[in-house]
């Protein structure tokens, strides 16, 4: 197929030495050839997560990696939108070419996310007058790959011919449960029942979550991250970004993602393994413990327990205000009050244990009543009736 569509893909990298080489050999062996691959290490404390990451990105010139404090999966994330939008300019630390190495730069001017080092290939170059040249690559796609999973060597090939007329495209996966082995899931799509080929719209979209999901997902949300494949430049033109400094940051993104499409493509194909393991993200939301970017939070809670459930709420309840403040604004009146009949019941009764704590260092329990009154305001109860009756 023709390959002159350039994919640029972002993966976040946090203590993950186990899997990692697996993740990145999945990438670059892709039967796509155009891509621009961006590794993000997220400020990992495991002896080899960054020297793996050094070791193909020095191989394979499609690599960029960035190497900075730990964010957490948002502000890894958003360093690749960040970078691929042209947001950085770099200045070279080693000052001169030198093959068989890596070439170190660092982030002049805009650097919030405290970004130590930029390293590429020396293969990427040809002398040492493009070094002080060196730009973001432009790009046609973007896709998000968490580092302990791993695609199929045609998932690039098949989103790429499928996503001409299309903003989006959605498809499918399968899961491995490293402690047991299990692969017994219910996916997105199949919890949305769209299970065959095709284009949707938004109101499709809402529509079959409405009528399908609550059966098979108590939660009533959507995720949307690493499950398909965007087309860059109307992410730019909407100005998405992943909310900083929160667990669930997929769940605004992905709602906000699909409210603003025209089309999505369904491509109900497993194109990547989930993998879930003991020491994971979202299996540590069981543990006592606390984020390390969210460490802060032990200054005001002696209990790490106490202070893991504030950082939860404080994620659901900024989520709340995120997609409050984007319905508030969205001109499409039918899908902006379909989203919070959908999608809000879930985060105003997660949002309400913020009044269980006797402190409140982040004034939450102002921004969640700031959002309820917002809502009230908004109204959409008499629209619930007059919609559902309709679905």
């Amino acid at each position: 197929m023709n390959q002159n569509k350039t994919v640029g893909i972002v993966i976040p990298i946090y203590n993950v030495e186990n899997y990692l080489r697996e993740c990145i050999e999945s990438v670059i062996n892709q039967t796509y050839l155009n891509l621009e691959i961006i590794l993000v290490n997220d400020g990992s404390t495991d002896k080899n997560s960054l020297n793996i990451a050094k070791e193909y990105t020095l191989k394979d010139e499609r690599i960029t990696l960035f190497h900075k404090k730990n964010g957490g999966l948002s502000s890894a994330r958003n360093v690749g939108i960040e970078y691929f939008s042209g947001e950085y300019k770099f200045i070279n630390k080693n000052q001169i070419f030198q093959k068989n190495t890596l070439i170190e730069f660092s982030v002049n001017g805009n650097n919030h996310y405290e970004i130590h080092s930029v390293y590429k290939s020396y293969k990427y170059f040809d002398s040492e007058k493009d070094l002080i040249n060196f730009t973001n690559a432009n790009i046609d796609y973007i896709i998000f790959l968490d580092s302990d999973d791993y695609w199929r060597l045609n998932c690039i090939e098949e989103c790429v011919s499928r996503m001409n007329g299309v903003e989006v495209l959605w498809f499918d996966y399968d899961m491995f449960f490293e402690q047991t082995g299990e692969k017994k899931y219910y996916s997105t799509l199949y919890t949305f029942q769209l299970l065959q080929e095709k284009i949707i719209t938004p109101l499709e979209w809402l529509k079959h979550g409405i009528t399908y999901n609550s059966f098979y997902n108590k939660s009533k949300t959507f995720a949307f991250a690493w499950q398909g494949m965007i087309d860059f430049k109307f992410l730019k033109s909407i100005k998405l970004k992943f909310i900083n400094g929160i667990i669930f940051e997929d769940v605004a993104f992905g709602i906000i993602l699909f409210a603003s499409l025209k089309y999505i493509y369904i491509y109900p194909e497993i194109m990547l393994t989930y993998r879930v393991r003991d020491n994971s993200i979202m299996q540590s939301l069981n543990k006592n413990t606390l984020p390390f970017y969210a460490s802060y939070l032990r200054e005001y809670f002696a209990d790490e327990m106490i202070a893991k459930n504030y950082h939860i709420i404080l994620s659901e309840i900024l989520i709340l205000e995120e997609l409050t403040n984007f319905v508030i604004l969205f001109k499409n009146t039918e899908i902006s009050h379909l989203i919070p009949i959908f999608f809000f019941e879930y985060f105003i009764n997660k949002g309400i244990g913020i009044f269980n704590f006797n402190n409140d260092p982040m004034k939450l329990e102002q921004r969640f009543l700031k959002t309820l009154y917002t809502l009230l305001n908004f109204n959409t109860c008499y629209i619930q009736k007059l919609l559902l009756n309709d679905i």
